[in-house]
């Protein structure tokens, strides 16, 4: 009899798993159907104004073949931008896939920002008392109304798969009055 009854529970928890399983299929299903339509929609603007930015740009040059004034002709034009262009993309494509120039890029930023926040900070103190007050109690307000908007977004919340599937970690299963032994 308690075996009947395992045998019960297995395939009740094995019918969860599978629930779950096309809940999850279904979600992924409708993530990939809208990053689908997202890809289209940009690839139909890119091929709608690519060529449109790159004429625009190209006549938009103040070239000696279009003018009569004493400026650049197309030739020297194209001579400093085309070879700054291509060098451009390498140096982006360099810092894109080469670790040590992350590395370096990375440690001139924090550098930058630790120099603006000493010269922030050094500028605040130039600042009058009565000013810094105003600007703690507005930033406090500011964030108690964050909390909430956060809090009332919290409970409007619809249906979150994410939220449910974590709670279906956490519970345990409760067998069914019905299924237990002796009812």
């Amino acid at each position: 009899m308690a075996g009947i009854q395992y045998e019960k529970m297995l395939e009740m928890a094995q019918r969860q798993a599978q629930v779950d399983e096309v809940r999850w299929s279904r979600v992924q299903t409708e993530l990939a159907s809208s990053q689908n339509l997202s890809v289209m929609i940009f690839t139909t603007f890119t091929v709608i104004f690519l060529p449109l930015s790159f004429f625009t740009g190209l006549f938009g040059v103040n070239a000696r073949e279009w003018q009569d004034e004493n400026i650049p002709s197309l030739k020297m034009i194209g001579a400093i931008s085309i070879p700054s262009s291509v060098g451009l993309v390498v140096l982006s494509l360099i810092a894109a896939y080469n670790w040590r120039a992350q590395v370096l890029v990375k440690s001139i930023f924090v550098h930058t920002k630790r120099a603006l926040a000493g010269g922030i900070s050094y500028m605040g103190r130039l600042e009058p008392q009565s000013s810094r007050n105003r600007k703690t109690r507005r930033r406090a307000e500011e964030r108690r109304q964050r909390k909430a908007e956060l809090a009332r977004r919290e409970k409007d919340k619809s249906y979150d798969f994410w939220a449910t599937v974590k709670q279906g970690r956490t519970a345990q299963y409760q067998i069914p009055h019905l299924n237990r032994h002796g009812s």
